[in-house]
């Protein structure tokens, strides 16, 4: 297990060492090295990565709604995502700007998980630029090595294509057509 998790520790280090700026000779500023580096990080990841269809395949689908009074629990196993909680409103929500509340579910805890967040009223949303979820290649839903593996599979790519790039819309569409926010069913939440 100490071997795992020293590799995962390894890959992450090597992926973030990697994400720094190095400035040559040749670059104008520490801005035209991030932007370099950004968008081959973020290109080399986008042709790595399979039908996204795969991972949706393996993941649940949300209800299209919940209660406006936002459960902690939904039926099937969906629960709260902690880094988009509607408790805990206004201060959460960082990585899905206009959701209100995210869940989270997986079948196991390692592999694809799915993310579903959901505006004020409860009502799924669907857009990507509007505060959906995203399906995982890795569920943070395990143990330490799994949240490890979600920040490099889930986390990292997205910070190099719509985070760390100034030219944010093409890059971004790149990583979210990867990872999509899926489809909702109706179905009765709780």
């Amino acid at each position: 297990m100490h071997r795992v998790t020293y590799m995962l520790f390894f890959l992450l280090s090597i992926t973030l060492i990697h994400a720094l700026p190095f400035a040559d000779s040749k670059a104008s500023s520490n801005e035209d090295v991030i932007l370099g580096r950004t968008v081959l990080d973020c290109s080399a990841w986008y042709l790595t990565q399979g039908d996204p269809n795969k991972l949706l395949a393996q993941t649940l689908k949300p209800p299209c709604r919940i209660p406006a009074s936002f459960p902690t629990v939904l039926r099937d196993g969906w629960s709260v995502d902690p880094e988009c909680d509607a408790a805990k409103q206004p201060k959460t929500c960082q990585y899905h700007k206009g959701a209100y509340g995210c869940y989270r579910h997986a079948f196991k805890e390692t592999g694809p998980g799915a993310q579903a967040c959901y505006d004020k009223s409860g009502q799924f949303i669907d857009d990507v630029w509007k505060g959906a979820g995203t399906v995982d290649a890795q569920t943070p839903l395990g143990d330490g090595v799994q949240q490890a593996a979600h920040f490099v599979a889930d986390v990292v790519p997205f910070y190099s294509c719509c985070k760390i790039t100034f030219i944010y819309n093409p890059l971004c569409n790149l990583y979210y057509e990867k990872r999509p926010a899926g489809k909702c069913e109706n179905k009765p939440a709780i």
